[in-house]
């Protein structure tokens, strides 16, 4: 496992900065397409993702991070995202995927500098809920696409008897943000993240056509 460091963007190879204009029931087509080689994938369009806002904004609201700041990175901020962007996901065993189509690239670009600064000294932080605790620790690991910026990193968390293991892979390009969250498989992590990236890569690249 790679060294903990701050979060924030790796600079990567911009192939292509066009703007990607699909609307709700388009893109979901995309995703849905995307999925057929996945086994057990279900996809979900925005009118779905919309509807589960309510019980999640309620979970984090009921929930303690410590330090504080760091609830942007256990939780991104799906509701903030909806407002100015169109999503779509892809659930998979083992695995999540989701895309946000933003309508302003600035606004995407502005969101993912915020998230880079707020994460930062987020290398280990703790979530309380109820009467349960779970100890995180971000372990940042190399990664590089296509697109403008890349970020990726293993995240481990344990409640004192039980601990889990989590690849996150987030790429952003143009309008295009697309995110992967998958547990760690066997093998090496470097293999799962190139994996990753490559189906990363493989959908931003369907979606530019």
């Amino acid at each position: 496992m790679a060294s903990c460091s701050e979060d924030g963007p790796i600079e990567g190879n911009n192939s292509n900065s066009t703007a990607v204009v699909l609307d709700a029931k388009q893109l979901e087509t995309e995703l849905q397409e995307f999925a057929e080689s996945m086994p057990e994938a279900k996809v979900f369009g925005d009118k779905a993702l919309r509807s589960s806002i309510p019980a999640a904004q309620d979970w984090m609201e009921n929930i303690e991070v410590n330090p504080s700041k760091c609830g942007v990175t256990f939780a991104a901020p799906i509701a903030e995202q909806l407002k100015n962007a169109t999503m779509g996901a892809i659930e998979y065993p083992g695995g999540y995927l989701t895309v946000a189509l933003f309508k302003d690239e600035e606004v995407l670009k502005e969101q993912w500098q915020a998230k880079s600064e707020e994460s930062s000294g987020c290398s280990r932080y703790t979530v309380k809920s109820g009467d349960e605790s779970r100890a995180y620790h971000l372990a940042k690991q190399p990664v590089d696409t296509l697109a403008a910026l890349n970020e990726s990193y293993v995240v481990t968390s344990s409640d004192g008897s039980t601990t889990e293991q989590q690849l996150i892979v987030r790429s952003a390009n143009s309008n295009v943000l697309i995110g992967l969250q998958e547990k760690r498989k066997s093998g090496t992590t470097a293999e799962q993240v190139s994996s990753a990236t490559e189906a990363v890569q493989t959908l931003l690249g369907q979606l530019n056509q």
